[in-house]
């Protein structure tokens, strides 16, 4: 029988191969110039959807075909991916919106904007010092960064500092790193009860007001599928935690990402919820669009923390194996204290009283938060997306 190594890696070059003839192919066909395809991971969502959101707001599918590529049936005009229809579009669509890097079979007759999906504090990149079972797996990580770094015309960032990591992480031309900011960042600056009501919907239920909201959101570790679930298993079987939200009349919900999903069960409880990609997926909301209501975010690395910042509200940083992750992942942005404006803590009793003293307050981060948006952020305002619509317009 053949190792399932070999089989994956064959087919991982016929892939490879079929994606090289379609990208030669298709430089000789001709490109609709009102036709955008949009790329996001899960499907329909992230930065792109806010882009598209407000393409619809415009009026621009009045001028272009906006159409989603996706795995599963979306609420959006779509295709399935790798199927027929997918490959005529692919091959006769002159823009390429994404979040998590352009397609492989994009030519140089197609332009790519890629929003990418959050500001990187882990390593990405040439930054990624990883540790490879073997040379091929070590040279086909090589051969995606270059195509990803020659695929890219565009890729979309919030600052002179951003501009500098991203280049030199996908070693791409600095001029071809804008600084528009990131289009999801434009939900924060709706009104509040705009945000309450999204949570509201999503969680069916009607007490949100009456609440402090506190959001977790772990990050994925990919060098352990089971860490966030012991973290967060943790955190729910500390009958002192229960016992702590319950008194201090909190909303604690944890968001698991996305990668981590499958060791989660869905959870509605009156102080603790455990909210998943089909909550969000069934109302049509992402997180953004309710991250305005939160009063407290808890995370560890997740990306989404630097996000938050355009809010000005107070961050927990819950680390229990921040040393692991150091030397398994790895940090762009050391030392993790100078970035990360907030309490920090280890354990379930060190959470516990990170969120007493930051909901006791004095909020003695607050300079640390206003020192870290100024440097991440040029813009804090709600015009992302129609910076990147402009993009299009004026190409």
């Amino acid at each position: 029988m053949v190792p399932r190594s070999i089989v994956n890696d064959v087919r991982s070059l016929a892939y490879d191969i079929a994606t090289l003839i379609v990208s030669a192919l298709s430089q000789f066909i001709p490109k609709n110039d009102h036709k955008i395809l949009f790329f996001s991971a899960p499907d329909f969502s992230d930065n792109a959807k806010y882009v598209y959101d407000k393409m619809l707001e415009s009026g621009f599918n009045e001028t272009y075909q906006l159409i989603w590529c996706v795995y599963s049936p979306a609420p959006a005009n779509h295709v399935i991916r790798r199927s027929r229809e997918y490959l005529y579009h692919a091959l006769t669509a002159k823009y390429i919106i994404s979040t998590h890097g352009t397609p492989a079979w994009k030519s140089r007759n197609q332009v790519s904007i890629e929003l990418w999906h959050g500001l990187p504090l882990k390593t990405i990149g040439h930054f990624a010092d990883t540790d490879y079972p073997n040379a091929a797996a070590r040279l086909s990580a090589a051969q995606r960064l270059r195509g990803f770094a020659n695929s890219v015309d565009y890729l979309i960032t919030t600052s002179e500092f951003e501009r500098m990591i991203f280049s030199s992480a996908f070693l791409i031309d600095p001029g071809r790193v804008l600084i528009l900011g990131q289009p999801r960042c434009d939900a924060l600056y709706r009104p509040g009860a705009s945000g309450i009501d999204a949570l509201c919907r999503i969680l069916d239920r009607n007490d949100i007001v009456r609440k402090r909201n506190l959001l977790y959101l772990p990050t994925f570790r990919e060098y352990d599928s089971g860490a966030s679930r012991k973290i967060l298993e943790e955190i729910l079987a500390s009958e002192k935690f229960r016992r702590f939200v319950k008194d201090e009349n909190l909303l604690f919900i944890c968001k698991p990402h996305s990668h981590d999903e499958g060791a989660f069960q869905a959870y509605n409880g009156e102080h603790i919820h455990i909210l998943l990609n089909d909550d969000l997926q069934k109302s049509g909301n992402t997180i953004y669009d309710f991250l305005n209501a939160v009063d407290i975010l808890v995370t560890d690395y997740s990306s989404v923390y630097f996000d938050y910042l355009h809010l000005n509200r107070p961050i927990v940083f819950h680390v229990p194996d921040i040393e692991d992750y150091r030397a398994q992942r790895g940090f762009i942005l050391e030392p993790f204290r100078d970035w990360a404006p907030g309490e920090i803590s280890t354990d379930v009793d060190e959470l516990i009283g990170a969120l007493t003293s930051t909901l006791a307050g004095p909020d003695r981060w607050e300079p640390e938060r206003a020192r870290l948006r100024r440097l991440l952020f040029r813009y804090t305002d709600d015009l992302a997306s129609e910076r990147v619509c402009r993009l299009i317009e004026q190409h």
